[in-house]
């Protein structure tokens, strides 16, 4: 009997192309997103408050029905979430799991700009300090990527990876597409469209805004783009801040 649950799982990282990526990825005849078309479902976000049941696992199963179709969904704020990767296991035991990243430091000023736009397109909702402090935190922590993959790799084993690199998989989008297509046990097809912005992207360049704050994050994040270049075979030469 075949597993139920989904082919595949894109869990990270948040503002680093996983919309364009799974748009891509989706022009596949026989690759799609689950029954309800959502292609984030943060099925597990309040599990960690309101617990989990075996009826929560079989809920999430049912999403992806087993029509012939590899059928998956794609979280990026999976990835930095430590009571995941156990519930999607009780669920999932074997899904290929894919992780996209972008240059930490230019992932955190994409997440910021993400932030003003919200607050300018939400006038009404005056946003409190805490709430810039607690997004800047959250911002900072996404980025954390080789700490996060070590949860991830404790639960799942790490032949069930693609890591893949957003500025490596922009340059060469059909050849990122067909890896995972051949992953998933099918036959490439051409992509249309992959020169494409993302339908989600903040665009521009950021600069350094607050004096001395890309230095602070670079210093932050050395270590994590050290062990990602060890472990995962991550290329610090394709990102700009650790070039």
């Amino acid at each position: 009997m075949e597993p139920r649950g989904p082919a595949w799982v894109g869990i990270g990282a948040q503002r680093s192309g996983t919309t364009w990526f799974t748009d891509l990825l989706t022009q596949h005849p026989a690759v799609g997103l689950a029954r309800n078309g959502r292609k984030e479902q943060h099925y597990f976000d309040t599990a960690v408050v309101e617990g989990w049941t075996g009826d929560d696992a079989a809920g999430y199963q049912d999403l992806f029905e087993d029509d012939g179709v590899r059928r998956g969904e794609y979280t990026p704020a999976y990835l930095r979430l430590p009571h995941v990767p156990a519930l999607l296991r009780s669920a999932c035991p074997e899904p290929l799991l894919l992780v996209l990243l972008r240059d930490p430091v230019e992932r955190f000023h994409s997440a910021m700009r993400w932030y003003a736009r919200q607050r300018e397109a939400r006038p009404a909702r005056r946003p409190t300090p805490r709430t810039h402090r607690q997004f800047t935190e959250q911002s900072v922590w996404a980025g954390m990527y080789a700490t996060q993959l070590d949860m991830w790799s404790a639960v799942f084993d790490p032949g069930r990876f693609v890591v893949m690199q957003y500025e490596a998989v922009r340059e060469h989008p059909q050849e990122a597409v067909d890896a995972v297509i051949e992953r998933l046990g099918l036959e490439p097809v051409r992509l249309s469209g992959a020169d494409l912005p993302s339908a989600t992207s903040t665009g521009g360049a950021h600069g350094d805004a607050l004096p001395g704050l890309d230095a602070a994050l670079r210093r932050i994040y050395l270590p994590e783009v050290a062990r990602l270049a060890g472990d995962w075979g991550v290329d610090p030469g394709r990102w700009p801040s650790f070039a």
